[in-house]
């Protein structure tokens, strides 16, 4: 009975690992789209109205959602200390401290810590415009990788799992 069990917790560990890592990947995706979705949303406002950065961050972090409302909250809170810490560096600390973006990922995002706030609102749109298109297509490779490697990490996961088991029992 006993060898049965710690076979059963072996098999659904396994297969928790699997699915976990392709839950990781959807994770991924996900993370990239709110983003985009979140810079779109700016430049949009940008050329609506050109509010300052700190009422466009306030218009922005109730209608976004996931890693973007965090990256505007973030945004928002380091302008409340920008004698301490320059906003571009805020930004760039902000970014890399997403976790579920890549490097691919941060280096859409980057350079715009170096525009928002400091260039016309014409010139934050491009960039801003640029910034999406560009995480759009990562998201774009994303979904692509997520279901060529997801079943991948799945099955490996199952098969794993009963291969473990059989080799115990």
């Amino acid at each position: 009975m006993i060898r049965l069990m710690g076979a059963l917790f072996i098999a659904a560990g396994s297969a928790w690992l699997g699915f976990g890592a392709a839950g990781r990947l959807g994770a991924r995706t996900r993370t990239l789209e709110e983003l985009a979705e979140g810079l779109s949303r700016m430049a949009r406002e940008l050329e609506l109205d050109q509010p300052p950065l700190e009422q466009l961050l306030e218009r922005l972090i109730p209608g976004s959602r996931g890693a973007a409302r965090t990256l505007f909250a973030g945004c928002q809170a380091a302008l409340d200390h920008l004698e301490e810490e320059p906003f571009a560096r805020a930004w760039e600390r902000l970014v890399e401290s997403e976790p579920l973006l890549n490097k691919e990922g941060q280096a859409c995002l980057l350079p715009l810590g170096q525009v928002l706030g400091r260039c016309g609102w014409e010139e934050e749109r491009r960039a801003l415009d640029c910034a999406a298109q560009r995480l759009e297509q990562e998201a774009g490779r994303a979904r692509e990788e997520r279901l060529r490697m997801g079943r991948v990490y799945q099955v490996l996961g199952l098969s794993g799992g009963a291969f473990l088991v059989i080799l115990l029992l």
